[in-house]
């Protein structure tokens, strides 16, 4: 038995008669042999990849449209195996050199057809586009791309928009933030949909708003349920403010007719911002404080009952009642 110590001696030697041999060439009798050897080794190379092999390459598989009321009862294959012969030029392409497509699956069209399943010829068809005629393929794994699910319950329910406006001074929000679409339909089990009342969008902010202004915004996700759609349109309706005046008296609609309601002050001001295109149309009718008769009974000791709008358009911002209370009698009628 050969020991190590013998194994290095030689290794040593025989590293010693190859250096010795290439000193006695000289480096240009060294490069020279070099590039006949590598020339060899190419013309070696280049005659035996002339000839054909089979290697197995690897395509992905994009699913696309899936319906929200479908859910996988299974993993899909992510990738096909395809067994491919031809010249080794090419393969070496295909290995080295290339990148393949995905096989495209569309499952809404699949399921228009009643047949959920992905035969082999729609396979390889999406393969063979993507190959060289010269190449063939022997063999595809999985064969068929079979697709199962169970149907999904639906229930549609309203958005809530959770979102903080940063207005620029002297701008208000002139109305309702509208949604679009107004109702969001939500796929899952019986048990899951019974529970959720509405969705919600994902926190928002919009700063240094002066105009009417649309967004985007997504809605937050709901663990085992799909979202149709999934993102929708808020308009925030933003309109430059001006303050304005009106005079009102308060009034009392179901005072008996045995009874006088006298008020001091008989009217007060109602100071509040309106939008600039909506001030000439804001006039005493579309503002009130009334007061049914039982609350001016319950304060009649005290003399002195507080004042609150009881009627005003939502495009009305931040009305003050001056004075905000009023002091009251109430006397009978003597007729």
């Amino acid at each position: 038995m050969i020991s190590w110590l013998d194994r290095q001696n030689r290794f040593k030697s025989i590293s010693k008669k190859i250096k010795a041999f290439f000193l006695r060439l000289g480096w240009k009798e060294t490069l020279i042999f070099l590039s006949f050897i590598l020339l060899a080794l190419g013309f070696w190379l280049l005659q035996n990849l002339q000839q054909e092999y089979e290697i197995e390459i690897f395509i992905p598989v994009q699913y696309r449209n899936i319906p929200p009321e479908m859910r996988s009862t299974e993993h899909y294959p992510q990738e096909i195996a395809a067994k491919v012969r031809d010249k080794g030029t090419v393969l070496i392409n295909y290995t080295w050199l290339r990148s393949f497509q995905p096989v495209d699956v569309n499952l809404e069209d699949i399921r228009k057809e009643g047949n959920m399943q992905v035969s082999r010829r729609t396979i390889e068809a999406g393969i063979s586009k993507q190959l060289l005629t010269s190449t063939s393929i022997l063999n595809i794994e999985p064969q068929t791309l079979t697709i199962a699910y169970t149907e999904l319950q639906y229930k549609d329910v309203p958005i809530e928009v959770d979102i903080a406006v940063m207005l620029e001074p002297g701008f208000q929000i002139s109305g309702s933030m509208t949604v679009d679409p107004g109702k969001v339909r939500l796929y899952a089990n019986d048990n899951t949909l019974d529970s959720i009342t509405n969705a919600k969008t994902v926190y928002s902010e919009v700063k240094k708003v002066n105009q009417t202004k649309q967004i985007k915004l997504r809605l937050k996700k709901i663990a085992g349920v799909q979202m149709e759609p999934e993102e929708v349109t808020v308009t925030i309706p933003v309109e430059e403010f001006t303050e304005k005046r009106i005079t009102l008296a308060v009034t009392c609609n179901d005072l008996p007719d045995n009874y006088v309601l006298r008020t001091f002050p008989s009217s007060v001001e109602v100071v509040c911002n309106v939008p600039i295109s909506r001030f000439r149309e804001l006039t005493e009718s579309d503002l009130e404080i009334q007061i049914p008769f039982r609350e001016f009974e319950a304060r009649q000791t005290a003399g002195k009952i507080s004042l609150n709008l009881t009627k005003q358009p939502l495009w009305v911002i931040h009305p003050v009642i001056i004075p905000d209370a009023i002091e009251f009698i109430i006397e009978q009628n003597s007729q």
